[in-house]
């Protein structure tokens, strides 16, 4: 069923409702609230962000074949890495994943993986 509701003027479908404000706002970019705190620390989180697509790459190749245990240390991985670098946002979906896949519900997984590359690509290295 595809209950739809308003918010600020706007619909949304059930499977936006579990998303957070954040993760709703495609056009604003998710900055490192680590560089916020501390900007030298760019080189270390340009690394990291540039290492997302191998990241996302390597949780789909577990989707497709359906392997939740690679998909779940996956998804941990990035949990604590996205927090690491200050990308709260990005930590708290990959808990979504991991949740997920520790369930090992294929659909769920595919679904939480897709919010979370959305998230990626409004990921910025500037401190926001």
């Amino acid at each position: 069923m595809n209950r739809e509701h308003t918010t600020r003027g706007r619909n949304h479908s059930t499977t936006d409702i579990l998303m957070t404000d954040e993760q709703q706002l495609p056009e604003e970019p998710i900055g490192s609230e680590l560089l916020r705190d501390d900007p030298s620390f760019a080189d270390i989180v340009l690394q990291f962000v540039d290492g997302l697509g191998d990241r996302l790459a390597k949780m789909e190749e577990a989707i497709a074949a359906a392997d939740f245990e690679e998909l779940r240390v996956a998804a941990h991985q990035l949990k604590g890495s996205g927090g690491g670098y200050g990308y709260p946002a990005l930590s708290n979906q990959a808990a979504d994943l991991e949740r997920h896949a520790r369930a090992k519900v294929l659909e769920n997984c595919a679904e939480a993986l897709e919010v979370l590359k959305k998230l990626c690509q409004r990921v910025v290295v500037d401190p926001q």
